[in-house]
Protein backbone atom coordinates (compact mmCIF):
# COMPACT_ATOMS: atom_id res chain seq x y z
CA UNK A 1 0.00 0.00 0.00
CA UNK A 2 2.85 2.40 0.81
CA UNK A 3 4.42 1.91 -2.62
CA UNK A 4 1.04 2.43 -4.31
CA UNK A 5 0.50 5.68 -2.42
CA UNK A 6 4.01 6.84 -3.32
CA UNK A 7 3.01 6.55 -6.98
CA UNK A 8 -0.50 7.97 -6.68
CA UNK A 9 -0.14 10.96 -4.35
CA UNK A 10 2.49 12.81 -6.43
CA UNK A 11 0.07 12.77 -9.37
CA UNK A 12 -1.98 15.35 -7.48
CA UNK A 13 1.08 17.62 -7.26
CA UNK A 14 2.01 17.56 -10.94
CA UNK A 15 0.53 20.33 -13.10
CA UNK A 16 -2.34 18.37 -14.64
CA UNK A 17 -3.54 16.78 -11.41
CA UNK A 18 -3.09 19.91 -9.29
CA UNK A 19 -4.70 22.12 -11.94
CA UNK A 20 -7.75 19.89 -12.22
CA UNK A 21 -7.98 19.60 -8.44
CA UNK A 22 -8.04 23.40 -8.11
CA UNK A 23 -10.78 23.62 -10.73
CA UNK A 24 -12.85 21.02 -8.89
CA UNK A 25 -12.42 22.99 -5.68
CA UNK A 26 -13.56 26.05 -7.59
CA UNK A 27 -16.71 24.26 -8.69
CA UNK A 28 -17.32 23.13 -5.12
CA UNK A 29 -17.04 26.75 -4.01
CA UNK A 30 -19.48 27.87 -6.71
CA UNK A 31 -21.59 30.84 -5.65
CA UNK A 32 -24.51 30.17 -3.40
CA UNK A 33 -25.69 33.69 -2.76
CA UNK A 34 -22.43 35.23 -1.48
CA UNK A 35 -19.92 37.31 -3.37
CA UNK A 36 -17.06 35.82 -1.32
CA UNK A 37 -17.83 32.29 -2.53
CA UNK A 38 -18.14 33.61 -6.06
CA UNK A 39 -14.70 35.21 -5.87
CA UNK A 40 -13.16 32.07 -4.38
CA UNK A 41 -14.68 29.95 -7.13
CA UNK A 42 -13.30 32.20 -9.86
CA UNK A 43 -9.90 32.41 -8.21
CA UNK A 44 -9.49 28.64 -7.77
CA UNK A 45 -10.70 27.86 -11.27
CA UNK A 46 -8.49 30.54 -12.80
CA UNK A 47 -5.39 29.37 -10.94
CA UNK A 48 -6.09 25.77 -12.01
CA UNK A 49 -6.44 26.70 -15.68
CA UNK A 50 -3.42 28.99 -15.48
CA UNK A 51 -1.24 26.32 -13.89
CA UNK A 52 -2.03 23.81 -16.63
CA UNK A 53 -1.59 26.42 -19.39
CA UNK A 54 1.79 27.68 -18.13
CA UNK A 55 3.07 24.13 -17.58
CA UNK A 56 1.94 23.13 -21.08
CA UNK A 57 3.79 26.00 -22.75
CA UNK A 58 6.92 24.85 -24.63
CA UNK A 59 8.68 27.93 -23.24
CA UNK A 60 8.18 26.60 -19.70
CA UNK A 61 9.01 22.98 -20.42
CA UNK A 62 12.24 23.93 -22.21
CA UNK A 63 13.51 25.89 -19.22
CA UNK A 64 12.67 23.10 -16.80
CA UNK A 65 14.26 20.37 -18.91
CA UNK A 66 17.33 22.45 -19.72
CA UNK A 67 17.85 23.03 -16.01
CA UNK A 68 18.24 19.27 -15.46
CA UNK A 69 19.98 18.33 -18.69
CA UNK A 70 22.61 21.05 -18.42
CA UNK A 71 23.55 19.73 -14.99
CA UNK A 72 23.82 16.21 -16.42
CA UNK A 73 25.99 17.31 -19.33
CA UNK A 74 28.34 19.05 -16.88
CA UNK A 75 28.50 15.96 -14.66
CA UNK A 76 29.34 13.50 -17.47
CA UNK A 77 33.15 13.32 -18.03
CA UNK A 78 34.44 14.06 -21.51
CA UNK A 79 36.72 11.01 -21.23
CA UNK A 80 35.19 8.06 -19.43
CA UNK A 81 37.37 5.84 -17.23
CA UNK A 82 37.30 2.07 -17.22
CA UNK A 83 34.96 0.52 -14.67
CA UNK A 84 33.91 -2.84 -13.28
CA UNK A 85 30.44 -2.66 -14.81
CA UNK A 86 28.05 -0.50 -16.79
CA UNK A 87 24.76 -0.07 -14.92
CA UNK A 88 21.72 0.75 -17.05
CA UNK A 89 18.75 1.95 -15.05
CA UNK A 90 15.27 0.75 -15.93
CA UNK A 91 13.02 2.67 -18.28
CA UNK A 92 12.50 2.95 -22.01
CA UNK A 93 11.53 -0.57 -23.04
CA UNK A 94 8.25 -2.35 -23.72
CA UNK A 95 7.91 -6.08 -22.97
CA UNK A 96 7.50 -8.75 -25.62
CA UNK A 97 3.75 -9.18 -25.11
CA UNK A 98 1.32 -9.69 -28.04
CA UNK A 99 0.89 -8.18 -30.52
CA UNK A 100 4.55 -7.17 -30.22
CA UNK A 101 6.97 -9.62 -31.81
CA UNK A 102 9.71 -8.89 -29.31
CA UNK A 103 11.03 -6.33 -26.83
CA UNK A 104 10.50 -2.84 -28.25
CA UNK A 105 12.41 0.36 -27.59
CA UNK A 106 10.36 3.32 -26.34
CA UNK A 107 11.24 6.80 -25.11
CA UNK A 108 14.30 6.33 -22.93
CA UNK A 109 15.51 3.22 -24.76
CA UNK A 110 18.74 5.10 -25.43
CA UNK A 111 19.77 4.00 -21.94
CA UNK A 112 20.27 0.40 -23.00
CA UNK A 113 21.78 1.30 -26.37
CA UNK A 114 24.31 3.62 -24.70
CA UNK A 115 25.16 0.97 -22.13
CA UNK A 116 25.81 -1.59 -24.85
CA UNK A 117 28.02 0.89 -26.65
CA UNK A 118 30.15 1.42 -23.55
CA UNK A 119 30.66 -2.30 -23.01
CA UNK A 120 31.59 -2.80 -26.66
CA UNK A 121 34.10 0.04 -26.37
CA UNK A 122 35.84 -1.97 -23.66
CA UNK A 123 35.09 0.41 -20.82
CA UNK A 124 33.68 -2.40 -18.64
CA UNK A 125 33.43 -6.18 -18.90
CA UNK A 126 29.84 -6.42 -17.64
CA UNK A 127 26.46 -4.85 -18.35
CA UNK A 128 23.94 -4.66 -15.51
CA UNK A 129 20.31 -4.31 -16.57
CA UNK A 130 18.06 -3.02 -13.83
CA UNK A 131 14.35 -2.60 -13.21
CA UNK A 132 11.67 -4.45 -11.29
CA UNK A 133 7.99 -4.99 -11.98
CA UNK A 134 5.95 -1.86 -11.37
CA UNK A 135 2.35 -2.81 -12.06
CA UNK A 136 -0.91 -2.46 -10.21
CA UNK A 137 -2.93 -4.81 -12.43
CA UNK A 138 -3.80 -8.37 -11.49
CA UNK A 139 -1.90 -11.26 -13.08
CA UNK A 140 0.34 -8.97 -15.10
CA UNK A 141 2.27 -11.33 -17.43
CA UNK A 142 5.18 -8.93 -18.00
CA UNK A 143 8.40 -9.95 -16.22
CA UNK A 144 10.57 -7.33 -14.48
CA UNK A 145 12.16 -4.91 -16.93
CA UNK A 146 15.68 -6.14 -16.15
CA UNK A 147 14.76 -9.34 -18.02
CA UNK A 148 13.46 -7.49 -21.09
CA UNK A 149 16.63 -5.42 -21.22
CA UNK A 150 18.79 -8.55 -20.88
CA UNK A 151 16.90 -10.25 -23.71
CA UNK A 152 17.26 -7.25 -26.02
CA UNK A 153 20.96 -6.88 -25.17
CA UNK A 154 21.50 -10.51 -26.14
CA UNK A 155 19.55 -10.03 -29.38
CA UNK A 156 21.84 -7.10 -30.14
CA UNK A 157 24.88 -9.33 -29.80
CA UNK A 158 26.13 -9.12 -26.21
CA UNK A 159 26.95 -12.61 -24.83
CA UNK A 160 24.79 -13.78 -21.93
CA UNK A 161 27.83 -14.25 -19.66
CA UNK A 162 28.53 -10.51 -19.85
CA UNK A 163 25.09 -9.51 -18.58
CA UNK A 164 23.91 -9.34 -14.97
CA UNK A 165 20.34 -8.51 -13.96
CA UNK A 166 18.88 -6.57 -11.05
CA UNK A 167 15.17 -7.45 -11.29
CA UNK A 168 13.95 -6.62 -7.79
CA UNK A 169 14.28 -2.83 -7.65
CA UNK A 170 11.19 -0.72 -8.30
CA UNK A 171 12.62 2.74 -7.57
CA UNK A 172 15.90 4.58 -8.06
CA UNK A 173 16.59 4.36 -4.34
CA UNK A 174 16.13 0.59 -4.41
CA UNK A 175 18.35 0.31 -7.49
CA UNK A 176 21.16 2.17 -5.73
CA UNK A 177 20.85 -0.04 -2.64
CA UNK A 178 20.61 -3.34 -4.51
CA UNK A 179 23.34 -2.64 -7.06
CA UNK A 180 25.58 -1.49 -4.24
CA UNK A 181 25.04 -4.87 -2.57
CA UNK A 182 25.77 -6.64 -5.87
CA UNK A 183 28.97 -4.62 -6.24
CA UNK A 184 30.16 -5.53 -2.74
CA UNK A 185 29.55 -9.21 -3.44
CA UNK A 186 31.67 -9.01 -6.59
CA UNK A 187 34.35 -6.68 -5.25
CA UNK A 188 33.55 -3.79 -7.57
CA UNK A 189 35.09 -0.37 -7.04
CA UNK A 190 33.67 1.74 -9.88
CA UNK A 191 30.61 1.62 -12.13
CA UNK A 192 29.43 3.68 -15.09
CA UNK A 193 25.87 4.79 -14.39
CA UNK A 194 23.71 5.20 -17.51
CA UNK A 195 20.33 6.90 -17.41
CA UNK A 196 18.36 9.68 -19.07
CA UNK A 197 19.83 13.16 -18.68
CA UNK A 198 16.75 14.53 -16.89
CA UNK A 199 17.00 11.65 -14.40
CA UNK A 200 20.76 11.79 -13.82
CA UNK A 201 20.96 14.43 -11.03
CA UNK A 202 18.67 12.41 -8.76
CA UNK A 203 20.15 9.06 -9.79
CA UNK A 204 23.75 10.13 -9.26
CA UNK A 205 23.06 11.67 -5.85
CA UNK A 206 21.22 8.54 -4.77
CA UNK A 207 23.86 6.08 -6.01
CA UNK A 208 26.65 8.03 -4.37
CA UNK A 209 24.75 8.04 -1.10
CA UNK A 210 23.44 4.46 -1.06
CA UNK A 211 25.63 2.20 -3.22
CA UNK A 212 29.04 2.62 -1.60
CA UNK A 213 30.62 2.58 -5.08
CA UNK A 214 32.52 5.14 -7.09
CA UNK A 215 29.89 6.21 -9.60
CA UNK A 216 30.69 7.83 -12.94
CA UNK A 217 27.63 9.41 -14.61
CA UNK A 218 26.94 8.81 -18.29
CA UNK A 219 23.89 10.83 -19.31
CA UNK A 220 21.95 10.04 -22.48
CA UNK A 221 18.42 10.37 -23.88
CA UNK A 222 18.56 14.16 -24.03
CA UNK A 223 15.12 15.62 -24.70
CA UNK A 224 16.48 18.84 -26.21
CA UNK A 225 19.65 20.14 -27.84
CA UNK A 226 21.49 22.59 -25.59
CA UNK A 227 20.67 26.28 -25.68
CA UNK A 228 23.58 27.10 -27.99
CA UNK A 229 22.29 24.67 -30.61
CA UNK A 230 18.57 25.26 -30.26
CA UNK A 231 18.43 28.03 -32.85
CA UNK A 232 17.39 31.66 -32.82
CA UNK A 233 13.84 32.64 -31.77
CA UNK A 234 11.45 34.00 -34.38
CA UNK A 235 8.03 35.58 -34.08
CA UNK A 236 6.37 32.31 -35.09
CA UNK A 237 8.48 30.28 -32.70
CA UNK A 238 7.78 32.67 -29.84
CA UNK A 239 4.03 32.60 -30.40
CA UNK A 240 4.06 28.81 -30.65
CA UNK A 241 6.06 28.61 -27.43
CA UNK A 242 3.29 30.40 -25.54
CA UNK A 243 0.50 28.07 -26.64
CA UNK A 244 -0.19 24.84 -24.72
CA UNK A 245 0.97 21.49 -26.10
CA UNK A 246 0.53 17.99 -24.67
CA UNK A 247 4.22 17.17 -25.15
CA UNK A 248 5.28 20.30 -23.30
CA UNK A 249 2.97 19.43 -20.40
CA UNK A 250 4.55 15.97 -20.29
CA UNK A 251 8.09 17.40 -20.22
CA UNK A 252 7.22 19.92 -17.52
CA UNK A 253 5.70 17.16 -15.42
CA UNK A 254 8.78 15.00 -16.00
CA UNK A 255 11.08 17.74 -14.77
CA UNK A 256 8.91 18.53 -11.74
CA UNK A 257 8.80 14.82 -10.88
CA UNK A 258 12.59 14.77 -10.72
CA UNK A 259 12.79 17.86 -8.52
CA UNK A 260 10.09 16.51 -6.20
CA UNK A 261 11.76 13.10 -6.10
CA UNK A 262 15.15 14.58 -5.25
CA UNK A 263 13.63 16.68 -2.46
CA UNK A 264 11.92 13.63 -0.97
CA UNK A 265 15.05 11.50 -1.28
CA UNK A 266 17.07 14.16 0.55
CA UNK A 267 14.51 14.31 3.34
CA UNK A 268 14.76 10.54 3.72
CA UNK A 269 18.56 10.53 3.59
CA UNK A 270 18.74 8.65 0.30
CA UNK A 271 20.66 11.29 -1.64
Amino acid sequence: MGFLLSKLLPLLLYPLGLGLLLQLLGLAAAPKGTSRRHQASLWLGGVGVGLIWVSAMPLTSRQLIWGLEERSAALTPAVLPRADAVVVLGGGLRPALPPRQGVEVAEGGDRLLRGLQLVRQGLAPLLVTSGGRVSFTGNDPAPPEAFWARDLAQQLGLPAERILINPGSRTTAEEARDIGQLGRQRGWQRVLLVTSAFHMPRSLATFRQRSGLTVVPVACDYQLPDRAHYGQPTLGNTLKSLLPEAEALYLSSLALKEHLGLAIYRLRGWS
